[in-house]
């Protein structure tokens, strides 16, 4: 009777630590489970990441473009004309580079751009621009100044 008793614990030993070890995994469907829902947050999170950065890097353009303007200004005020071969203000993302087109001749207008570079490329707004009046404008055709130079 002791030998029946003995392997009646065993047993009972033996099918409670397959419960546990069979209860401490994941089975394949809650995996799949796990994973669609990984796959819908990234579908939403990565397009909306991208969005902002393109946001952020226009805002250091538009940053730039007030900078040389200020710099611009200041040239003008001491020398009674603009030299555009002066004030390059730079940026950490270099997502774009900025350019200045020819001054006319009496050195009276200036006129300020910031080029996007790099996966900027795929901003709509396209190029800013800054000129001598204060006058903004982008190259982007199918979204207005105002909504890419944020309200400013």
């Amino acid at each position: 009777m002791r030998a029946c008793c003995l392997a009646g614990i065993a047993l009972t030993k033996m099918l409670s630590r397959t419960k546990t070890i069979a209860s401490e995994g994941m089975t394949l469907i809650e995996l799949v489970i796990v994973m669609a829902v990984m796959g819908i947050l990234l579908a939403i999170a990565v397009p909306s990441y991208q969005s902002h950065m393109l946001r952020v890097h226009r805002s250091e353009a538009i940053r730039m473009l007030l900078q040389a303007s200020m710099c611009q200004e200041r040239i003008y005020a001491s020398n009674g004309n603009y030299d555009t071969n002066q004030c390059h203000p730079g940026s950490e993302y270099q997502q774009y580079q900025l350019s200045y087109t020819p001054p006319d001749t009496q050195g009276g207008t200036f006129m300020a751009m910031a080029v996007p570079t790099g996966a900027q490329v795929a901003d709509p707004c396209g190029s800013l621009s800054l000129d001598q009046s204060g006058a903004r404008d982008v190259s982007g055709i199918k979204i207005s100044s105002a909504k890419c130079w944020n309200g400013r």
